[in-house]
């Protein structure tokens, strides 16, 4: 995993409802919609912005593949990185 940390842009507001999250763009008025896994994943990011601290602590949560879990984190947060949501380092 090349991303080291991703932090939340303090424009972007979550929201979790009934086991899925919504993320407000406040910069734009443009909604996002996370899964659960999703969520646990910005709610990971929200207390520690390290990527691979976050994946473990998934592998550690979930029934998944390690490969598997880290190429679907990695699209995840690049669709939130272009939409504005994360600054990626």
């Amino acid at each position: 995993m090349q991303i080291r940390s991703v932090t939340i842009s303090p424009d972007a507001l979550f929201q979790e409802i009934s086991g899925e999250g919504v993320i407000l763009d406040l910069a734009s008025s443009s909604y996002f919609g996370l899964d659960g896994v999703g969520v646990r994943l910005w709610q990971l990011l929200q207390s520690d912005s390290n990527l691979e601290a976050a994946c473990q602590q998934l592998i550690n949560e979930y029934e998944v593949d390690l490969e598997q879990l880290r190429e679907d984190i990695l699209t995840l947060v690049g669709q939130l990185s272009e939409a504005g949501l994360v600054i990626v380092e």
